[in-house]
């Protein structure tokens, strides 16, 4: 390092403090740009952050849909392991999708095929228990696929509405009750009719 040149009274010259004080302006710009680029780091790290914060709220999403899709399993519409409650909750939402869905929007399809007493017959609870499960993934899923829609009306629709109209065929004034029915599903039957 060089001395700094003195005046003649033993002080800094006017030059020398010039000289320095530029020098100090010098490494003032020279933080001063090095500040910039860290604090335009910073930045790009947290937008960075931001997006690793929203991708990972985007994956929890996807696993909260594809742990909901397990919650749908058709174990929860098997008949047999049903408690009475948990029975009566499955039959009153099948009568209103049978009701407010397959009666009125598909009217034409069900003549003669699935008739009121439905609830009588053990073989149309199966039926139309899973064939509301496949309608309700075929609509009311988060993303329903056309493909899903397709194949409920070219073939389970269908193929329901065949083997339940054989099965009923002969319920035209009064119910062919099948056997297997208590006492109790008589008479939930005929509160819900």
């Amino acid at each position: 390092m060089t001395e700094t040149p003195r005046a003649r009274d033993g002080s800094p010259s006017i030059a020398a403090l010039a000289v320095h004080i530029n020098a100090l302006h010098r490494d003032l710009r020279s933080l001063t740009a090095k500040v910039d680029t860290l604090t335009g780091a910073q930045q790009e790290h947290a937008a960075v952050f931001g997006d690793m914060t929203e991708l990972r709220r985007q994956v929890e999403q996807l696993l909260a849909i594809l742990n909901e899709d397990d919650d749908t399993s058709p174990a929860a519409w098997f008949w047999l392991t049903m408690t009475d409650e948990q029975r009566d909750e499955h039959l009153a939402e099948l009568l209103d999708w049978v009701e407010t869905v397959l009666r009125l929007q598909y009217p034409g399809y069900l003549v003669g095929q699935i008739r009121p007493c439905w609830l009588n017959h053990i073989e149309a609870r199966w039926e139309l228990a899973w064939l509301y499960q496949l309608w309700s993934l075929a609509y009311l899923a988060r993303r329903p696929e056309p493909r899903a829609a397709a194949d409920w009306h070219d073939r389970w629709f269908p193929g329901v509405t065949r083997r339940l109209g054989q099965i009923m065929a002969k319920c035209e004034g009064a119910c062919e009750r099948q056997p297997g029915l208590s006492r109790a599903d008589d008479v939930q039957s005929a509160a819900l009719l």
